[in-house]
C-alpha cells in the first residue's frame, strides 16, 4: 500500500473513530504504517459517514475516500478497501461494495476441538477482512464443554475458555464489527452432559426389543432433566448478553425415522399432545419450550432444519414461529425443503453443508472445502444438495461457513485457522459478485495477517 509515515486517516463524524482506529489495527497486523487520525485534516484515506447514500462506494484517485451509511458499513468498507489496495486490485475510479446478502457467518466447532483465545482473536482478524460479521461459537458438543460453568462445573472439559477470556473474545469481535452467536445444542449432542446423568439419558428399544440407553440424547418426558438444561441455557444467556441471536441446535436428536423406537417420549408425547401425537410432537414440544425460554431471556433463538416438517411425519405440535433455521443438509429423503420453510414464513441461513463444511478428517464422507470450487462454482442462490432458491436477502438473509472438528487431531489449530480463513475470501467475494484475488494472494494475505509480531 502507498501508505507512508505521517499520513493522515481522517473520519467526517466522531463516531467514527472506533472504527479509524480498529482500522490503524488492522494495518500494524499486515505491516502497514498507522495513520495519525484527524477530524479536521483532508487525509490520505478518508472515511465517510453519510446516512442519506445508498450505496457504499469506494473511490480511488490522489487519495481513498470510503463513503457508507453506517457505521459498520463504513467500517466493512474500508476493510474491503485496504484488502484489495494491498492485493493491488483497487481500480481506480469509484468501487461499489455491496453483497447479495446481509448475514455472513463463521461456525465454530470449539466443543470436540480446544480453541485458544489467541487462535478465535486470529479468526475475527480473518473474518473481518473477509467482510463477515457474525461469529457462531458452538461450545459443546458429545466430546466436550469448553466453557467455564458454574451451574455444573463437572461437565467442563479439562481444556477451556474462562469467562473472563469469553468477555474478552465478545468485545474484540464488537469493534471489529463482528457479533457473536452462542451456539449450545439440545436435546441430542449431550453425552458430555449426560455422562455422569444417565438416568437423563433417554432410553430406545433396540431389535431384540432389550431397552438401552442413548448416552446423546436427553430424556425430554423428564422434568427435572429438561430444567437442568434450561438452567444451562440461562447462565450463558447471562454471559452473551450483547448477542441478539442464540442458536440452541435441535438437530440429530434420535434417528428421526425411528421415533416410535422410544417408548418414553412417545408416552409422553400422547399423555401431553393426545392420542394422535407421536414422538416427534414430543421433540417439537420441547424445542418450543427452549425457543419460549431464550425468548424470555431476549434472543432470537436458531435451530438446524433436519428434525422439522420432515415429509413422513404429520405433526400435531408445530414448530414455533420465533425461530430462525439454520438449513444444513437435505441428505435424506424424508427431511423437509428450504421451500417449506420459506412459505411457512420463517427466516432460513444457508449452511450449505456441499460446499460450507470442513469437517476435520473428512469424516462421514465430505471432504474440505476448496478456495477455486468456491469461486467457480457457488453462487448465493445455491442451497445444499442442489437445491437452487432465488435470493432474496429478508427472508433468506445469509450464508454460513461451518467447521466440524469430527476427527479433532486431524489438523491443529493454526492449520484449520489457515485453511478455513481462505474460504471466508471465497465466500466474500461471491456475495459481492467481485472476485479479485487468485488463492495464492489470499493465502500470502493470510501469512502475513497471521504473523506473530
Amino acid at each position: 500500500m502507498f501508505l507512508t509515515n505521517e499520513w493522515i486517516l481522517s473520519v467526517n463524524h466522531p463516531s467514527l473513530l472506533v472504527v479509524a482506529r480498529r482500522i490503524n489495527q488492522l494495518l500494524e497486523k499486515v505491516g502497514q504504517v498507522k495513520g495519525r487520525i484527524s477530524q479536521t485534516e483532508t487525509g490520505l484515506v478518508e472515511l465517510r459517514l453519510d446516512r442519506q447514500v445508498n450505496a457504499n462506494t469506494i473511490e480511488k484517485n490522489e487519495r481513498i475516500v470510503v463513503t457508507a451509511k453506517c457505521t459498520k458499513a463504513v467500517l466493512r468498507t474500508a476493510t474491503h478497501a485496504i484488502l484489495r489496495e494491498l492485493l493491488g486490485q483497487l481500480a481506480v475510479g469509484v468501487t461499489t461494495v455491496d453483497y447479495a446478502q446481509g448475514r455472513r457467518i463463521f461456525m465454530l466447532d470449539m466443543a470436540r476441538k480446544y480453541y485458544s483465545k489467541a487462535t478465535i482473536i486470529k479468526f475475527i482478524d480473518a473474518l473481518s477482512f473477509a467482510q463477515f460479521n457474525f461469529l457462531q461459537l458452538h461450545f459443546s458438543e458429545n466430546e466436550g464443554f469448553r466453557i467455564e460453568c458454574q451451574t455444573a462445573p463437572e461437565i467442563v472439559s479439562d481444556e477451556f475458555l474462562t469467562k473472563a477470556e469469553i468477555k474478552e473474545i465478545i468485545q474484540y469481535a464488537h469493534v471489529a464489527g463482528i457479533e457473536i452467536i452462542p451456539d449450545f445444542d439440545s436435546p441430542g449432542h449431550l453425552k458430555q452432559i449426560l455422562k455422569n446423568r444417565p438416568e437423563w439419558q433417554l432410553v430406545k428399544k433396540n431389535e431384540a426389543g432389550e431397552l438401552e440407553k442413548n448416552p446423546t440424547a436427553l430424556d425430554i418426558s423428564n422434568p427435572e432433566a429438561v430444567a437442568f438444561i434450561v438452567s444451562i441455557y440461562e447462565e450463558f444467556a447471562q454471559l452473551f448478553t450483547s448477542s441478539r441471536y442464540f442458536h440452541i441446535g435441535a438437530d440429530e436428536f434420535v434417528d428421526f425415522d425411528e421415533m416410535e423406537a422410544y417408548p418414553e417420549i412417545q408416552a409422553h408425547a400422547k399423555a401431553v399432545y393426545g392420542e394422535q401425537a407421536e414422538g416427534i410432537d414430543a421433540f417439537v414440544g420441547y424445542v418450543n419450550h427452549i425457543i419460549e425460554k431464550m425468548n424470555q431471556f431476549g434472543f432470537i433463538p436458531q435451530v438446524w432444519n433436519d428434525g422439522f416438517f420432515r415429509l413422513n411425519r404429520a405433526e400435531v405440535v408445530k414448530l414455533s414461529q420465533d425461530v430462525e433455521i439454520s438449513y444444513w443438509t437435505k441428505w435424506n429423503k424424508n427431511m423437509a425443503p428450504v421451500e417449506t420453510f420459506i412459505e411457512k414464513g420463517y427466516t432460513v441461513t444457508n449452511f450449505n453443508d456441499n460446499y460450507f463444511y470442513y469437517v476435520l478428517g473428512e469424516n462421514a464422507g465430505y471432504t474440505y472445502p476448496q478456495y477455486d470450487k468456491v469461486v467457480t462454482h457457488w453462487k448465493p442462490d445455491m442451497w445444499p444438495q442442489e437445491q437452487v432458491i432465488a435470493v432474496e436477502p429478508v427472508q433468506l438473509p445469509g450464508v454460513a461457513v461451518a467447521v466440524w472438528n469430527d476427527i479433532p487431531d486431524a489438523q491443529t489449530q493454526e492449520e484449520v485457522l489457515n485453511n478455513v480463513s481462505q474460504i471466508f475470501f471465497a465466500v466474500m467475494q461471491k456475495q459481492s459478485n467481485a472476485v479479485f484475488a487468485t488463492k495464492e494472494q489470499i493465502e500470502t494475505f493470510l501469512t502475513t495477517l497471521f504473523e506473530d509480531k
